[in-house]
């Protein structure tokens, strides 16, 4: 049977390989997981979201780490952000701090571009310092109110003294 005479076959072929090709991100909407496995991936790994998690909020590895993330707080260590929004349950893909060029944060309140980053409570990210906050990375871009999305580059999350 040729491709070229079924175009159903070769849909449904597509489908099927979408995922490993790592092109399903690209062909269903956003928030739609239900074909990716927990597991890690190239810069991003799939987990469980422990409660409900909107997109681009820092994450840290919830009551079973390596299975669950949860929204981070000034003192959780941070590994990631999530892609897309998920619900309690839900599987959820977190593009992970290291080995990324730059990412899309929360802002908690308005925040400079060039200034290093903290994390802080709901998984935002702050320009203050804190004793016991990780420091996450450095902004490219400004955010001009708390809950902008804003441009970071990031660093390896360190506490910060």
């Amino acid at each position: 049977m040729k491709l070229k005479k079924n175009p159903i076959l070769t849909f449904i072929i597509a489908l099927l390989l979408a995922p490993m090709l790592g092109v399903a991100r690209y062909i269903c909407p956003a928030g739609v997981d239900a074909i990716n496995i927990q597991g890690t991936f190239d810069e991003a790994i799939t987990r469980t979201a422990q409660g409900a998690i909107a997109a681009h909020l820092l994450v840290a590895n919830g009551t079973t780490a390596g299975v669950q993330v949860i929204p981070c707080t000034a003192s959780t260590r941070p590994i990631g952000m999530a892609y897309d929004t998920a619900l309690d349950t839900a599987l959820v893909s977190v593009e992970l701090l290291m080995g990324a060029s730059t990412r899309l944060v929360i802002a908690s309140k308005a925040i400079a571009a060039g200034v290093r980053v903290f994390a802080t409570a709901a998984g935002q990210v702050t320009d203050a310092v804190v004793s016991g906050a990780y420091l996450v990375g450095e902004s490219l871009t400004a955010a001009a109110n708390a809950g902008d999305e804003f441009m970071i580059m990031p660093l390896s999350p360190v506490v910060n003294p």
